[in-house]
Protein backbone atom coordinates (compact mmCIF):
# COMPACT_ATOMS: atom_id res chain seq x y z
CA UNK A 1 0.00 0.00 0.00
CA UNK A 2 1.29 3.67 -0.96
CA UNK A 3 1.61 5.84 1.86
CA UNK A 4 -0.73 8.65 2.26
CA UNK A 5 1.41 11.96 2.12
CA UNK A 6 0.61 14.73 4.90
CA UNK A 7 0.12 18.00 3.93
CA UNK A 8 -0.09 21.21 5.99
CA UNK A 9 -3.27 22.86 4.88
CA UNK A 10 -2.96 25.60 2.71
CA UNK A 11 -3.59 28.98 3.91
CA UNK A 12 -5.20 31.74 2.14
CA UNK A 13 -2.56 34.42 0.63
CA UNK A 14 -4.66 37.15 2.38
CA UNK A 15 -4.43 34.64 6.13
CA UNK A 16 -0.83 34.03 5.37
CA UNK A 17 -0.24 38.16 6.55
CA UNK A 18 -2.20 37.76 9.80
CA UNK A 19 -1.31 34.41 10.96
CA UNK A 20 2.02 35.82 10.73
CA UNK A 21 1.33 39.13 12.78
CA UNK A 22 -0.46 37.08 15.49
CA UNK A 23 2.60 35.06 16.03
CA UNK A 24 4.74 37.92 16.44
CA UNK A 25 2.61 38.96 19.13
CA UNK A 26 2.59 36.18 20.82
CA UNK A 27 6.46 36.18 21.03
CA UNK A 28 6.22 39.53 22.00
CA UNK A 29 3.40 38.39 24.62
CA UNK A 30 5.53 36.03 25.91
CA UNK A 31 8.96 37.76 26.64
CA UNK A 32 7.15 40.54 28.15
CA UNK A 33 6.05 38.19 30.37
CA UNK A 34 9.11 36.12 31.05
CA UNK A 35 11.12 39.34 31.05
CA UNK A 36 8.55 40.88 34.25
CA UNK A 37 8.93 37.62 35.86
CA UNK A 38 12.49 37.45 36.14
CA UNK A 39 12.12 41.58 36.57
CA UNK A 40 9.88 40.06 39.82
CA UNK A 41 11.30 37.30 40.85
CA UNK A 42 14.71 39.65 40.73
CA UNK A 43 12.76 42.46 42.82
CA UNK A 44 11.82 40.21 45.39
CA UNK A 45 15.24 38.33 45.88
CA UNK A 46 16.77 41.49 46.18
CA UNK A 47 14.00 43.11 48.60
CA UNK A 48 14.31 40.10 50.96
CA UNK A 49 17.99 40.03 50.97
CA UNK A 50 17.90 43.69 52.05
CA UNK A 51 15.17 42.92 54.62
CA UNK A 52 18.16 40.95 56.08
CA UNK A 53 20.11 43.57 56.49
CA UNK A 54 17.83 46.52 57.49
CA UNK A 55 16.75 43.42 60.52
CA UNK A 56 20.30 43.46 61.54
CA UNK A 57 21.04 47.22 61.39
CA UNK A 58 17.65 47.99 63.17
CA UNK A 59 18.73 45.73 65.65
CA UNK A 60 21.94 46.93 66.30
CA UNK A 61 21.57 50.81 66.13
CA UNK A 62 19.07 50.11 68.78
CA UNK A 63 20.78 48.20 71.23
CA UNK A 64 24.12 50.22 70.69
CA UNK A 65 21.82 53.54 71.34
CA UNK A 66 20.54 51.65 74.38
CA UNK A 67 23.89 51.25 76.01
CA UNK A 68 25.42 54.50 74.13
CA UNK A 69 23.09 57.61 73.41
CA UNK A 70 25.92 59.50 71.86
CA UNK A 71 26.85 56.93 69.41
CA UNK A 72 26.99 58.35 65.30
CA UNK A 73 23.50 55.73 64.69
CA UNK A 74 23.21 56.86 60.78
CA UNK A 75 26.65 55.44 60.42
CA UNK A 76 26.20 52.07 62.50
CA UNK A 77 23.06 52.17 60.18
CA UNK A 78 24.58 51.94 56.74
CA UNK A 79 27.89 49.66 58.23
CA UNK A 80 25.03 47.31 59.09
CA UNK A 81 23.15 46.94 56.24
CA UNK A 82 26.19 46.79 53.49
CA UNK A 83 27.81 44.46 56.19
CA UNK A 84 24.83 42.09 55.21
CA UNK A 85 23.86 42.13 51.90
CA UNK A 86 25.76 39.32 51.05
CA UNK A 87 25.77 38.03 47.42
CA UNK A 88 23.71 41.13 45.93
CA UNK A 89 26.55 43.77 47.80
CA UNK A 90 27.55 44.94 44.53
CA UNK A 91 24.49 45.27 43.23
CA UNK A 92 23.24 47.27 45.86
CA UNK A 93 26.57 49.42 46.55
CA UNK A 94 26.42 52.25 44.49
CA UNK A 95 22.55 52.29 44.21
CA UNK A 96 21.39 52.37 48.08
CA UNK A 97 19.85 54.61 49.95
CA UNK A 98 19.72 54.18 54.01
CA UNK A 99 17.15 56.50 56.00
CA UNK A 100 17.01 55.92 59.93
CA UNK A 101 14.03 57.67 62.14
CA UNK A 102 12.94 56.96 65.61
CA UNK A 103 10.64 54.38 66.99
CA UNK A 104 8.35 53.76 70.41
CA UNK A 105 6.74 51.04 70.79
CA UNK A 106 5.49 49.68 74.40
CA UNK A 107 7.37 52.70 75.94
CA UNK A 108 10.60 51.39 74.74
CA UNK A 109 12.79 53.19 71.90
CA UNK A 110 14.32 52.73 68.83
CA UNK A 111 15.24 53.43 65.58
CA UNK A 112 13.33 52.22 61.81
CA UNK A 113 16.01 51.47 59.14
CA UNK A 114 15.20 52.14 55.61
CA UNK A 115 16.81 51.22 52.40
CA UNK A 116 15.86 52.13 49.29
CA UNK A 117 17.17 50.93 45.48
CA UNK A 118 16.26 51.73 42.21
CA UNK A 119 15.06 48.31 40.44
CA UNK A 120 16.21 47.98 37.16
CA UNK A 121 13.72 46.78 34.42
CA UNK A 122 14.25 44.15 31.62
CA UNK A 123 11.18 46.01 29.67
CA UNK A 124 12.67 49.64 30.47
CA UNK A 125 10.49 51.05 33.48
CA UNK A 126 12.68 51.11 36.64
CA UNK A 127 11.13 51.76 39.60
CA UNK A 128 12.27 52.27 43.27
CA UNK A 129 12.03 49.84 46.01
CA UNK A 130 11.91 50.63 50.05
CA UNK A 131 12.48 47.96 52.63
CA UNK A 132 12.28 49.23 56.04
CA UNK A 133 12.60 47.33 59.37
CA UNK A 134 12.09 48.53 62.90
CA UNK A 135 13.22 47.27 66.25
CA UNK A 136 13.04 48.45 69.98
CA UNK A 137 15.09 48.19 73.21
CA UNK A 138 15.45 48.28 76.46
CA UNK A 139 19.15 48.55 78.48
CA UNK A 140 18.05 49.86 82.28
CA UNK A 141 20.45 48.52 85.15
CA UNK A 142 18.43 45.88 87.37
CA UNK A 143 18.70 46.56 91.16
CA UNK A 144 16.97 44.19 93.24
CA UNK A 145 16.96 43.45 96.91
CA UNK A 146 16.70 39.48 98.14
CA UNK A 147 15.44 39.29 101.89
CA UNK A 148 16.13 36.23 103.53
CA UNK A 149 14.86 35.01 107.28
CA UNK A 150 17.60 33.89 109.92
CA UNK A 151 14.81 33.45 112.94
CA UNK A 152 14.13 30.16 114.94
CA UNK A 153 12.73 28.59 112.36
CA UNK A 154 15.84 28.31 110.28
CA UNK A 155 17.47 25.45 111.59
CA UNK A 156 20.58 24.28 109.99
CA UNK A 157 19.05 22.42 107.12
CA UNK A 158 16.67 25.52 106.06
CA UNK A 159 20.05 27.85 106.47
CA UNK A 160 21.81 25.35 103.96
CA UNK A 161 18.65 25.48 101.70
CA UNK A 162 18.54 29.58 101.51
CA UNK A 163 22.24 29.50 100.94
CA UNK A 164 21.40 27.21 98.29
CA UNK A 165 18.65 29.69 96.75
CA UNK A 166 20.54 32.53 97.44
CA UNK A 167 23.63 31.55 95.23
CA UNK A 168 21.70 30.36 92.67
CA UNK A 169 19.78 33.16 92.37
CA UNK A 170 22.75 35.52 92.49
CA UNK A 171 24.60 33.95 89.80
CA UNK A 172 21.50 33.55 87.49
CA UNK A 173 20.50 37.28 88.40
CA UNK A 174 24.10 38.97 87.74
CA UNK A 175 25.75 36.30 85.52
CA UNK A 176 28.43 38.59 83.43
CA UNK A 177 26.04 41.70 83.45
CA UNK A 178 27.45 44.88 84.80
CA UNK A 179 24.30 47.04 84.84
CA UNK A 180 22.98 44.32 87.79
CA UNK A 181 23.00 44.36 91.67
CA UNK A 182 21.70 42.59 94.30
CA UNK A 183 21.29 43.18 98.00
CA UNK A 184 21.18 40.77 100.62
CA UNK A 185 18.67 41.58 103.71
CA UNK A 186 19.16 38.97 106.55
CA UNK A 187 16.26 39.65 108.57
CA UNK A 188 14.71 38.32 112.11
CA UNK A 189 12.67 40.97 114.50
CA UNK A 190 15.07 43.27 112.57
CA UNK A 191 17.95 43.95 110.35
CA UNK A 192 21.41 44.59 110.85
CA UNK A 193 23.21 47.22 109.37
CA UNK A 194 26.46 46.94 110.63
CA UNK A 195 29.54 47.89 108.21
CA UNK A 196 32.79 47.67 109.60
CA UNK A 197 34.08 49.92 106.85
CA UNK A 198 31.50 52.75 108.40
CA UNK A 199 32.57 52.42 111.44
CA UNK A 200 30.91 55.52 112.91
CA UNK A 201 27.39 54.44 111.36
CA UNK A 202 25.99 54.35 114.76
CA UNK A 203 26.90 57.75 115.36
CA UNK A 204 26.04 59.50 111.65
CA UNK A 205 22.76 57.48 111.52
CA UNK A 206 21.57 58.23 114.88
CA UNK A 207 19.22 60.77 115.80
CA UNK A 208 19.81 63.88 118.35
CA UNK A 209 19.40 62.14 121.95
CA UNK A 210 19.19 58.30 120.48
CA UNK A 211 22.33 57.27 121.41
CA UNK A 212 21.87 57.75 125.37
CA UNK A 213 17.85 57.07 125.66
CA UNK A 214 16.38 58.45 129.07
CA UNK A 215 15.32 55.38 129.95
CA UNK A 216 19.08 53.87 130.55
CA UNK A 217 20.46 56.57 132.52
CA UNK A 218 20.91 54.85 135.48
CA UNK A 219 23.42 52.72 132.99
CA UNK A 220 25.27 55.30 131.67
CA UNK A 221 26.13 56.39 135.52
CA UNK A 222 28.21 53.49 135.84
CA UNK A 223 30.53 55.15 133.21
CA UNK A 224 29.29 53.83 129.89
CA UNK A 225 29.15 56.42 127.75
CA UNK A 226 26.19 55.58 125.32
CA UNK A 227 24.76 52.97 123.45
CA UNK A 228 27.85 53.24 120.95
CA UNK A 229 30.49 52.21 124.05
CA UNK A 230 32.18 49.51 122.56
CA UNK A 231 31.47 47.85 125.68
CA UNK A 232 27.68 47.58 124.89
CA UNK A 233 26.94 44.07 124.19
CA UNK A 234 25.37 44.49 120.31
CA UNK A 235 28.93 46.87 119.64
CA UNK A 236 31.31 43.78 120.80
CA UNK A 237 29.54 41.53 119.02
CA UNK A 238 29.02 43.76 115.57
CA UNK A 239 25.73 44.12 115.99
CA UNK A 240 23.43 47.35 114.91
CA UNK A 241 20.00 47.62 114.73
CA UNK A 242 18.53 50.82 114.08
CA UNK A 243 14.95 51.45 114.22
CA UNK A 244 13.05 54.87 112.47
CA UNK A 245 9.25 55.68 111.50
CA UNK A 246 7.43 53.28 113.86
CA UNK A 247 3.91 55.32 113.98
CA UNK A 248 1.27 54.44 111.87
CA UNK A 249 1.61 55.11 108.20
CA UNK A 250 5.15 56.59 108.29
CA UNK A 251 6.75 53.35 107.24
CA UNK A 252 10.21 53.65 108.37
CA UNK A 253 10.51 56.68 106.20
CA UNK A 254 12.79 53.85 103.93
CA UNK A 255 12.66 56.93 101.10
CA UNK A 256 14.61 59.80 103.35
CA UNK A 257 18.09 60.19 103.96
CA UNK A 258 19.73 58.45 106.81
CA UNK A 259 21.51 60.77 108.45
CA UNK A 260 20.30 61.70 111.87
CA UNK A 261 17.46 60.25 112.24
CA UNK A 262 17.76 56.58 113.47
CA UNK A 263 17.28 55.02 117.17
CA UNK A 264 18.83 52.45 117.93
CA UNK A 265 17.59 48.77 119.28
CA UNK A 266 18.96 47.21 122.13
CA UNK A 267 18.00 44.17 123.96
CA UNK A 268 16.70 44.33 128.00
CA UNK A 269 16.45 40.87 129.05
CA UNK A 270 18.06 38.02 131.06
CA UNK A 271 21.05 36.29 130.55
CA UNK A 272 19.54 33.31 128.65
CA UNK A 273 17.73 35.18 126.31
CA UNK A 274 21.24 36.85 125.09
CA UNK A 275 22.76 36.01 122.16
CA UNK A 276 26.71 34.24 121.54
CA UNK A 277 28.44 37.25 120.08
CA UNK A 278 28.97 39.23 123.49
CA UNK A 279 28.78 38.15 127.56
CA UNK A 280 25.50 40.85 128.97
CA UNK A 281 25.87 43.49 131.38
CA UNK A 282 24.35 44.30 134.71
CA UNK A 283 23.54 47.16 136.58
CA UNK A 284 20.65 48.75 139.06
CA UNK A 285 18.03 50.79 137.82
CA UNK A 286 14.27 51.07 137.14
CA UNK A 287 12.70 49.27 134.50
CA UNK A 288 14.21 50.84 130.96
CA UNK A 289 11.25 49.21 129.12
CA UNK A 290 8.94 51.92 130.71
CA UNK A 291 11.01 54.56 128.82
CA UNK A 292 10.96 56.76 131.73
CA UNK A 293 14.31 57.14 134.37
CA UNK A 294 12.64 56.75 137.18
CA UNK A 295 10.90 53.58 138.54
CA UNK A 296 11.81 50.70 141.19
CA UNK A 297 14.82 49.66 140.86
CA UNK A 298 16.13 46.31 140.45
CA UNK A 299 18.82 44.61 138.45
CA UNK A 300 18.67 44.99 135.09
CA UNK A 301 20.71 42.92 132.08
CA UNK A 302 21.64 43.95 128.85
CA UNK A 303 22.35 41.05 126.31
CA UNK A 304 23.28 40.84 123.11
CA UNK A 305 20.38 41.20 120.50
CA UNK A 306 19.03 37.74 119.56
CA UNK A 307 16.41 39.48 117.19
CA UNK A 308 19.07 41.44 115.77
CA UNK A 309 21.09 38.99 112.71
CA UNK A 310 24.25 37.96 113.06
CA UNK A 311 24.70 38.34 109.05
CA UNK A 312 24.17 42.21 108.56
CA UNK A 313 22.29 43.63 104.88
CA UNK A 314 25.15 43.81 102.35
CA UNK A 315 24.10 46.56 100.22
CA UNK A 316 24.14 46.38 96.27
CA UNK A 317 26.67 44.51 94.69
CA UNK A 318 27.88 42.62 91.65
CA UNK A 319 30.77 40.01 93.62
CA UNK A 320 29.62 37.06 93.73
CA UNK A 321 32.38 36.48 96.36
CA UNK A 322 31.36 39.04 98.68
CA UNK A 323 27.42 37.75 98.45
CA UNK A 324 28.68 34.37 98.96
CA UNK A 325 30.07 34.61 101.84
CA UNK A 326 27.50 36.80 103.44
CA UNK A 327 25.28 34.02 102.81
CA UNK A 328 27.63 31.71 104.66
CA UNK A 329 27.33 34.13 107.67
CA UNK A 330 23.65 33.75 108.40
CA UNK A 331 22.66 32.25 111.63
CA UNK A 332 19.56 30.74 113.53
CA UNK A 333 18.32 34.29 115.30
CA UNK A 334 15.05 34.59 116.79
CA UNK A 335 11.53 36.05 116.75
CA UNK A 336 9.82 37.65 113.05
CA UNK A 337 8.72 41.00 111.50
CA UNK A 338 8.12 41.13 108.12
CA UNK A 339 7.75 44.70 107.54
CA UNK A 340 10.57 45.27 109.05
CA UNK A 341 12.52 43.50 106.70
CA UNK A 342 10.51 44.88 103.66
CA UNK A 343 11.25 48.57 105.07
CA UNK A 344 15.18 47.88 105.14
CA UNK A 345 14.90 46.15 101.77
CA UNK A 346 13.60 49.25 100.27
CA UNK A 347 16.01 51.37 102.16
CA UNK A 348 18.73 49.19 100.42
CA UNK A 349 17.33 50.49 96.93
CA UNK A 350 16.54 54.03 98.06
CA UNK A 351 18.98 56.82 95.76
CA UNK A 352 18.33 58.78 99.61
CA UNK A 353 21.21 56.33 100.68
CA UNK A 354 23.95 57.25 98.18
CA UNK A 355 27.16 58.10 98.85
CA UNK A 356 29.12 58.33 101.84
CA UNK A 357 26.58 59.05 104.21
CA UNK A 358 24.53 56.20 103.19
CA UNK A 359 25.63 52.63 102.27
CA UNK A 360 29.05 54.42 100.71
CA UNK A 361 28.72 52.46 97.32
CA UNK A 362 30.39 53.52 93.90
CA UNK A 363 28.55 53.77 90.24
CA UNK A 364 26.19 56.07 91.91
CA UNK A 365 24.36 53.43 93.90
CA UNK A 366 21.37 53.15 94.65
CA UNK A 367 20.59 55.08 91.39
CA UNK A 368 17.16 57.09 90.90
CA UNK A 369 13.81 55.12 91.11
CA UNK A 370 12.39 54.80 87.54
CA UNK A 371 10.10 57.42 87.57
CA UNK A 372 8.93 59.50 84.43
CA UNK A 373 11.60 57.71 81.80
CA UNK A 374 13.92 56.55 84.53
CA UNK A 375 16.60 54.15 83.57
CA UNK A 376 16.80 51.40 86.93
CA UNK A 377 14.31 48.67 87.80
CA UNK A 378 14.26 48.16 91.20
CA UNK A 379 12.97 44.96 92.89
CA UNK A 380 12.13 43.40 96.35
CA UNK A 381 12.20 39.32 96.75
CA UNK A 382 10.97 38.45 100.17
CA UNK A 383 11.03 35.06 101.21
CA UNK A 384 8.91 34.09 104.28
CA UNK A 385 8.28 30.49 106.24
CA UNK A 386 4.65 31.28 107.68
CA UNK A 387 4.86 27.37 109.69
CA UNK A 388 4.74 28.19 113.53
CA UNK A 389 4.71 32.06 113.61
CA UNK A 390 1.63 32.55 115.30
CA UNK A 391 3.03 36.36 115.86
CA UNK A 392 4.41 38.79 113.44
CA UNK A 393 5.07 42.40 113.39
CA UNK A 394 3.16 43.24 115.99
CA UNK A 395 6.36 43.20 118.96
CA UNK A 396 8.02 45.82 120.80
CA UNK A 397 10.47 46.20 117.82
CA UNK A 398 7.64 47.67 116.00
CA UNK A 399 7.28 49.86 118.85
CA UNK A 400 8.56 53.23 120.86
CA UNK A 401 9.92 52.50 123.63
CA UNK A 402 7.40 52.67 126.52
CA UNK A 403 4.19 52.72 124.20
CA UNK A 404 2.16 51.04 122.82
CA UNK A 405 2.44 49.99 118.98
CA UNK A 406 -0.84 51.83 118.82
CA UNK A 407 -3.60 53.88 120.69
CA UNK A 408 -5.77 50.91 122.52
CA UNK A 409 -3.70 47.74 122.43
CA UNK A 410 -0.97 47.11 125.40
CA UNK A 411 2.32 46.52 124.26
CA UNK A 412 3.02 42.86 122.36
CA UNK A 413 -0.24 42.38 122.08
CA UNK A 414 -2.34 40.49 118.77
CA UNK A 415 -3.46 43.80 116.33
CA UNK A 416 -4.32 42.53 112.75
CA UNK A 417 -6.40 45.25 111.31
CA UNK A 418 -3.09 46.95 112.57
CA UNK A 419 -0.67 44.47 110.38
CA UNK A 420 -2.79 44.52 107.66
CA UNK A 421 -2.43 48.44 107.71
CA UNK A 422 1.12 48.42 107.44
CA UNK A 423 1.67 46.20 104.92
CA UNK A 424 -0.81 48.00 102.77
CA UNK A 425 0.89 50.96 103.27
CA UNK A 426 4.36 49.85 102.72
CA UNK A 427 3.08 48.24 99.25
CA UNK A 428 1.47 51.67 98.69
CA UNK A 429 4.74 53.75 98.79
CA UNK A 430 6.43 50.97 96.91
CA UNK A 431 3.82 51.32 93.76
CA UNK A 432 4.30 54.73 93.92
CA UNK A 433 7.88 54.87 93.22
CA UNK A 434 7.73 52.00 90.90
CA UNK A 435 9.49 49.63 92.97
CA UNK A 436 8.45 46.18 91.73
CA UNK A 437 7.54 43.76 95.21
CA UNK A 438 7.70 39.76 94.71
CA UNK A 439 6.26 37.42 97.64
CA UNK A 440 7.47 33.44 98.08
CA UNK A 441 6.09 32.04 101.43
CA UNK A 442 6.27 28.69 101.81
CA UNK A 443 3.81 27.43 105.05
CA UNK A 444 1.90 24.57 106.64
CA UNK A 445 -1.33 24.22 109.22
CA UNK A 446 0.07 21.21 110.32
CA UNK A 447 2.10 22.07 113.66
CA UNK A 448 0.51 22.17 116.98
CA UNK A 449 1.53 22.88 120.24
CA UNK A 450 0.50 22.63 123.76
CA UNK A 451 -3.28 24.30 122.52
CA UNK A 452 -3.57 21.97 119.75
CA UNK A 453 -3.03 23.04 115.86
CA UNK A 454 -1.44 26.23 114.60
CA UNK A 455 -2.96 27.48 111.81
CA UNK A 456 -0.21 29.85 111.33
CA UNK A 457 0.15 29.46 107.14
CA UNK A 458 -3.47 30.19 106.95
CA UNK A 459 -3.13 33.36 109.19
CA UNK A 460 -0.38 34.55 107.35
CA UNK A 461 -2.46 34.59 104.12
CA UNK A 462 -5.64 36.13 106.29
CA UNK A 463 -3.84 39.05 108.09
CA UNK A 464 -1.05 39.74 105.98
CA UNK A 465 -2.31 39.48 102.29
CA UNK A 466 -4.54 41.77 101.98
CA UNK A 467 -1.83 44.30 102.62
CA UNK A 468 0.64 42.52 101.04
CA UNK A 469 -1.65 42.10 97.49
CA UNK A 470 -1.64 46.07 97.40
CA UNK A 471 2.27 45.35 96.26
CA UNK A 472 1.35 43.12 93.81
CA UNK A 473 1.61 44.62 89.99
CA UNK A 474 0.43 40.61 88.66
CA UNK A 475 -1.36 38.17 90.30
CA UNK A 476 1.50 35.68 90.19
CA UNK A 477 3.95 38.66 92.64
CA UNK A 478 2.69 36.68 95.46
CA UNK A 479 3.43 33.30 95.78
CA UNK A 480 1.81 30.79 98.15
CA UNK A 481 3.52 27.32 98.45
CA UNK A 482 2.09 24.44 100.66
CA UNK A 483 5.40 23.05 102.64
CA UNK A 484 6.36 22.83 106.22
CA UNK A 485 9.71 24.95 105.48
CA UNK A 486 12.58 25.69 102.94
CA UNK A 487 13.94 22.13 102.63
CA UNK A 488 10.39 20.84 101.55
CA UNK A 489 9.55 23.64 98.98
CA UNK A 490 13.38 24.48 97.90
CA UNK A 491 12.60 22.82 94.57
CA UNK A 492 9.64 25.19 93.81
CA UNK A 493 11.38 27.83 95.01
CA UNK A 494 14.01 27.80 92.96
CA UNK A 495 11.42 27.60 89.94
CA UNK A 496 9.86 30.71 91.07
CA UNK A 497 13.43 32.92 91.58
CA UNK A 498 14.02 31.68 88.03
CA UNK A 499 10.97 32.95 86.85
CA UNK A 500 11.49 36.00 88.74
CA UNK A 501 14.51 36.92 87.01
CA UNK A 502 13.02 36.01 83.59
CA UNK A 503 10.50 38.68 84.30
CA UNK A 504 12.49 41.31 85.80
CA UNK A 505 15.24 40.84 82.63
CA UNK A 506 12.39 41.36 80.31
CA UNK A 507 11.03 44.61 82.21
CA UNK A 508 14.62 46.22 82.13
CA UNK A 509 17.00 44.25 79.37
CA UNK A 510 15.50 43.38 75.50
CA UNK A 511 15.86 44.30 72.50
CA UNK A 512 13.35 42.93 69.41
CA UNK A 513 12.28 43.44 65.84
CA UNK A 514 8.37 45.04 65.50
CA UNK A 515 8.49 45.57 61.86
Amino acid sequence: MKPIPFRLPSIPPRQRGAGAVSLLLFIGAATGIAAYAVDSSRTTASAAQLKHATDAAAMAVTMAHARDDTIDTQSLAEKYVHANLGMDGAQFEQQLDIALETVTRDDADGFRVSATFRASSLLGNDADVTVSSAAVARNKSLEVALAIPNTLSENAANLAALRRLGKRFAENLIGNRDNTWLALVPYSQAVSVYDARQANRIRNWAAPGALNPVELTSLFRTGYAGLADRRIPDRRANLLCMYRGLDRGENYFWDEAPAGQFKVYYRHDLPENGSPGAPPISWVGPNPDFGQATGVNDTRWMTADRGCPNAALLPLTNDLDEIDTRLDQMSTRFNVNYAIAMGWSAMALAPEFRGPGGWGLENDLPRDFDEEGGDTVKAIVLLVNSSDQRWFDSDAYNAWVGEKIDGDRDLGSRNDPLITERFANLCRSFRERRLRFFLIVTGSDEAEDEDGQIASASEFRRVAGPGLQRCAERGSDLTYLSGYDFVASEGRIESRLDAIIDELRLQSNFARLVE
